[in-house]
């Protein structure tokens, strides 16, 4: 009777042996933990790699959960992210040459290695020679000169305060000295150990680098208010450059029936001489290049313009205080939280291409995602009537797109808008801007 009652207890201690998993260890490279059986092994890792932390929960079998974690972790590295902060060199079609930038968090092996990597399936993001990049990859770092990663995405590294600027930002000669007061509001965009760069509230085609040291109180995309001394102003670059006194937080908003940001696109077929003239109801307050009864550029096919004076833009930009009645019969109501998407989308639909959508976006979300919610509508004659485009040779196709919104608190029921876009064939003109709609 007795032996009957053991056999099912010692199933039970038999299963239990074989099947319960036991915590033996803890491991110091952040604070992995390991669970073991006699069939299976669990490895909650949580491992600190390059820039990042692998965690994540896997389940080994038998006879693989016998083995250490060292010897699980050599397999499990190339299922691994790691981060890696690095300056772009070249871009050739779809490779990228790159160069590792010194952090204490870094190997000392990566320590100013040259990288090449795929660009062909990341995001499309602004990148440039110079341009300082998080990139994220997978597995190993192979041998080879230039080394090359599994590149899996990429993103502006704009917080850089952990290093100093590098290379100079424009020449402090005595005919780019000013006295003048060149910005009021302007928002963070990158920042460095002994440095930072802002970007003025209002827009405007003005970069700007002041000389000082931020606190960990504020952040890439703050909007503050600075005092400062000692400007410098490159007229043809759009660079400014001043030593910062103060800094404060800045509550400023657009103003209500201004027209902000309109930028003009070019893409003819062949470079070629284009003269724009814009007739405004309403006036003009800044443009860049600056409006002399017109512009006169010479325009490239992929949109690049030069101006008489051998200067490049991207774009002509124009800012005004327009006088338009402007029509939100229809339109769109949105979360503020999903403006990004839907921005994306639309704009597609209205016809610009990924670029002048990106240049839109980047503009207009940080004052529209913090909404509840966004009343979005697209003008088309009530603006354009108001702001009268005439293009000498006139083009093939033209896509002006301009938003009016406003936030609210609660959701508005309105009919929908319909968007559609011309096809762009031949000579192409592009414009896009808005106006926050008090």
């Amino acid at each position: 009777m007795k032996k009957k009652i053991w056999i099912p207890i010692a199933a039970v201690i038999l299963l239990l042996i074989l099947f319960v998993p036991i915590p033996t260890g803890v491991c110091k490279d952040g604070g992995t933990r390991e669970y073991t059986a006699l069939t299976y092994k669990i490895v909650d890792w949580n491992r600190i790699t390059s820039g990042t932390v692998y965690d994540k929960t896997r389940l080994y079998l038998f006879p693989y959960n016998f083995r250490s974690i060292d010897s699980l972790w050599y397999n499990e590295v190339e299922n691994a992210e790691h981060k890696l902060l690095v300056k772009v060199l070249e871009i050739n079609g779809s490779s990228v040459l790159a160069e590792t930038v010194y952090h204490s968090s870094l190997p000392l092996s990566l320590h100013s290695t040259r990288l090449v990597f795929s660009n062909r399936y990341l995001e499309n993001i602004d990148v440039d020679i110079g341009s300082m990049v998080l990139l994220t990859y997978t597995g190993g770092i192979m041998e080879s000169y230039p080394a090359q990663v599994n590149a899996v995405s990429w993103e502006p590294a704009n917080d850089l305060r952990h290093i100093e600027f590098s290379g100079e930002w424009l020449e402090k000669t005595d005919d780019k000295k000013s006295d003048a007061d060149m910005f009021e509001y302007i928002v963070i965009t990158r920042i460095y150990s002994d440095c930072f760069f802002v970007k003025p509230a209002i827009p405007m085609p003005l970069e700007i680098k002041l000389n000082g040291t931020l606190s960990e109180d504020w952040c890439v995309g703050d909007q503050v208010f600075c005092k400062y001394e000692n400007v410098y102003y490159d007229r043809e670059t759009g660079r400014a450059e001043a030593d910062l006194i103060s800094i404060e937080a800045s509550d400023w908003e657009p103003e209500p029936g201004v027209a902000y940001k309109p930028v003009i696109y070019l893409y003819p077929q062949k470079e070629t001489e284009v003269s724009v003239e814009l007739t405004l109801s309403g006036s003009l307050t800044c443009t860049y290049p600056e409006y002399r009864n017109g512009w006169n550029v010479t325009a490239a096919p992929d949109g690049t313009l030069t101006g008489q004076d051998g200067q490049i833009y991207n774009y002509l930009y124009w800012e005004g205080d327009i006088y338009a009645q402007y029509d939100l019969s229809e339109g769109f109501c949105i979360k503020g939280e999903d403006t990004a998407e839907f921005l994306e989308t639309a704009l597609n639909d209205l016809g610009l291409t990924r670029r002048e959508a990106n240049e839109f976006i980047v503009y207009w979300l940080p004052m529209m995602e913090k909404n509840s919610y966004n009343v979005i509508s697209f003008q088309t004659e009530s603006y354009t009537d108001a702001a009268q485009l005439d293009i000498s040779p006139a083009p093939d196709t033209l896509i002006r797109v301009f938003m009016t919104w406003y936030g609210t608190d609660s959701y508005t029921e309105l009919p929908e808008q319909t968007l559609t876009a011309p096809e762009r064939i031949g000579f192409t003109a592009v414009e896009w801007g808005g106006s926050e709609i008090k």
